[in-house]
């Protein structure tokens, strides 16, 4: 019978994808030992080092080899992932680089994860000479969803017969396989606004599912967040952008930067990189719609190649500018320049002239009778800083009063009059039309809404 010593067993279950990125401080002469596990795959390894030090500045290492390796071993080959259902065969190589024949057994371990059917009727045991192979493959059926783990053995003995006694050689890989579920994959996202108020507060929470719900394949998540605006604001950082297009996609991509950049400020989260980004963003996009101007200081989507400027868009951008102005340098003269021009657009009234053309959906609707235009023009140059009083502003307002006293029944006329209102700080007006946003509304339940005032 064969001594335990003259059994060599190998288990191989460590596959990671990286496995030697860190950071590591090196000694007074340049060197630093680190002690690390390989992996447990059949291969070889190329590794190399770069080094920083203020006074000598930056340095790379050549590259060096490591070599992973077992005289007989098996290896696997199958998919990343799989669909639930679906078969694939799992095929197993069987590697000998002894100097002598061996009888190989290669066997795939059982397990109620998946179903086995053997595509080859002589069964998985074979000779195997020096510097050869031997396949070994099984039609794989998956029954269960998320990683499955199969295991394959090979054994290896001698099978020379000039010796008494050979060695016997185990080597055993684990490897997953990722089993996803069939079907389309779909996301559900259940929100509630708890208001505590002091005291504590609990709420049963039940998960909807859809009908047609692949079985097994549902997942859930759940989270509590103290802050109103919850998971939109996470990560805002990603959200910065480089500003590019045309004269109004430039600015809807370089005004965002502006509100992010306030957010992360004001909630402690704004870091020097961060801010360094940011602000490269907006110095480029502040640029380029500066290739976009008029003349006569107004803006239009393509600049002077257009007839005239649009008053939407000039609006859009002297507010946008003027909250820039935190971060970056704005030309004050400029700025006059284009409130000079949209002064200029404003009727007897202190309505504005709906000049020129935009690509913006949402105001095209209504413009014609200029409230909209007005309305959001007002509330724009409120937002750049204008104060009430100011000439412009004051006509606006006037505008807004006069449409404001007839019937205005269009939800989207309430909203825009409701924001102007509320930077203008008439709170009476400011009441009003929320009002009329509410009995527009859709009531679920309870909810309890507030607007702050500028």
């Amino acid at each position: 019978m064969m001594s335990e010593s003259s059994v060599i067993k190998t288990v191989r279950i460590f596959f990671p994808e990286t496995w030697i990125w860190d950071l590591v401080h090196i000694d007074s002469n340049g060197k630093a030992s680190v002690s690390l596990t390989i992996p447990d795959t059949i291969t070889e390894w190329k590794a190399s080092a770069f080094c920083l030090e203020e006074e000598a500045g930056f340095g790379i290492s050549p590259s060096t080899s490591l070599t992973a390796f077992l005289p007989f071993f098996v290896d696997l080959t199958l998919p990343y992932s799989i669909v639930r259902g679906e078969k694939f065969n799992l095929i197993a190589n069987v590697f000998n680089y002894l100097d002598k024949c061996i009888e190989v057994s290669t066997v795939l371990e059982e397990s109620r994860d998946y179903k086995i059917e053997p595509l080859s009727q002589e069964g998985n045991t074979a000779r195997v000479c020096a510097n050869e192979r031997k396949t070994s493959s099984w039609t794989i059926i998956p029954q269960k969803l998320g990683n499955v783990s199969f295991a394959v053995t090979a054994e290896a003995k001698s099978s020379d017969a000039s010796q008494e006694q050979g060695i016997e050689r185990v080597d055993t890989i684990r490897q997953l396989l990722l089993v996803e579920p069939e079907g389309i994959k779909k996301e559900l996202t259940q929100s509630s606004l708890i208001c505590t108020k002091g005291s504590a507060v609990s709420e049963m929470v039940s998960p909807k599912l859809p009908a047609n719900l692949v079985q097994g394949s549902a997942r859930a998540s759940f989270s509590v967040l103290g802050d109103l605006l919850g998971m939109a604001m996470r990560n805002m950082e990603n959200l910065l952008q480089m500003p590019y297009g045309c004269g109004e996609q430039n600015m809807v991509l370089f005004a965002p930067n502006i509100y992010i950049l306030d957010y992360l400020n004001k909630t402690g989260q704004l870091t020097k990189e961060i801010e360094s980004k940011g602000i490269g963003y907006l110095t480029s996009g502040y640029q380029k719609q500066l290739s976009y101007k008029h003349p006569d200081g107004s803006y239009s989507s393509f600049g002077t190649r257009d007839v005239e400027g649009s008053t939407w868009l000039t609006a859009f951008v002297y507010k946008s500018f003027a909250q820039a102005k935190r971060y970056i340098y704005i030309d004050d003269n400029v700025q006059t320049q284009t409130l000079i021009w949209l002064a200029s657009k404003q009727m007897p009234d202190g309505c504005f002239q709906n000049i020129g053309n935009h690509f913006n959906n949402a105001l095209k609707d209504g413009a014609e009778d200029g409230l909209s235009l007005t309305a959001y023009v007002t509330a724009a140059l409120l937002e750049a800083g204008l104060p009430n009083s100011h000439t412009v502003v004051q006509n606006g307002l006037s505008c807004l009063d006069a449409a404001s006293v007839r019937n205005v029944d269009n939800v989207y006329y309430h909203a825009l009059l409701a924001y102007a209102y509320g930077l203008a700080g008439n709170k009476e007006k400011w009441r009003f039309f929320l009002k009329e946003l509410d009995k527009s509304a859709t009531k679920v339940g309870e909810c309890h809404l507030s607007f702050p005032m500028r």
